[in-house]
């Protein structure tokens, strides 16, 4: 349930500022580790366990020769692919769990932040009702990104085998073709995973905000090495729901940036 915090701050103690920021909230990387070996790394893992049969497949079928060397390979991929999908039903479930894990840690946060800056104890008006939605949208979204990095991984392997067995290839450049596909994959799931972190944080920072009745914060820039040179001069500025730039913190794809509620006081 929304309430007015400014207000409830107004009331509990003297203020003498015009404004008070609330710290910064750093989600720790296990978090997005705990993602990646809970949820993508058993479907790369899949891939990897089932490139070595394939690879065994195709210098079979390369040394063979057979009219039915293609259907032997097709049959060890669909193997994976059905050992993948097998492993789906149980993706919800995990992808909840961690959900539900790190919105329990960002309330603490948020709710620390909160009484350390204004001596207000959130204690009781703070749940994860008022965030259900964006926990369920980002429990959909992390479960058709697992698939699909199977389905990519998938493809690239397809396409190495069949690729060689068109053009006759030695089995040693299709084994390195499969693998960097696999590595491909590992690549891509812990990328996506320390970004849905990301995504996440940044999704229920913005929702608690709104739910304690600000509407202003301040831009953090991530710090990251390469960053976007639009994001990293917003750093500092402060911004309203009347007037937000043009996207917000952390939406992006591999956006690191946060925000920094900012109660302000008339």
């Amino acid at each position: 349930m929304p309430f007015d915090l400014p207000a409830m701050t107004l009331r509990a103690r003297v203020v003498r500022k015009k404004s008070i920021r609330l710290r910064d909230i750093v989600p720790p990387q296990t978090f997005a580790t705990d993602l990646f070996r809970e949820s993508y790394l058993p479907i790369v893992d899949i891939w990897q366990r089932a490139s070595l049969r394939i690879i065994a497949e195709y210098e079979r079928a390369i040394s063979e020769q057979t009219t039915d060397s293609p259907a032997d390979v097709q049959r060890e991929i669909d193997a994976a692919d059905g050992e993948a999908t097998r492993l789906f039903l149980l993706l919800d479930a995990r992808v909840r769990d961690w959900v539900l894990r790190t919105e329990r840690w960002f309330r603490g946060r948020w709710r620390g932040a909160v009484l350390s800056a204004t001596g207000v104890d959130l204690d009781t008006l703070l749940g994860p009702e008022a965030v259900r939605a964006s926990l369920e949208t980002h429990i959909s979204w992390n479960v058709d990104l697992v698939k699909d990095v199977s389905a990519q991984a998938r493809k690239r392997i397809s396409d190495a085998v069949f690729d060689g067995l068109r053009t006759r290839a030695p089995a040693r450049d299709v084994a390195a073709r499969i693998r960097e596909a696999t590595g491909m994959a590992r690549d891509r799931a812990r990328r996506i995973a320390s970004d849905q972190l990301t995504k996440l944080t940044s999704s229920l920072a913005d929702e608690r905000r709104r739910e304690a009745g600000i509407a202003d914060w301040e831009w953090k820039h991530s710090g990251k090495r390469h960053p976007r040179v639009d994001h990293k001069a917003r750093d500092g500025k402060e911004y309203s729901d009347n007037k937000p730039p043009p996207e917000m913190p952390g939406q992006l794809p591999y956006c690191g940036c946060r925000q920094l509620a900012v109660l302000k006081f008339d």
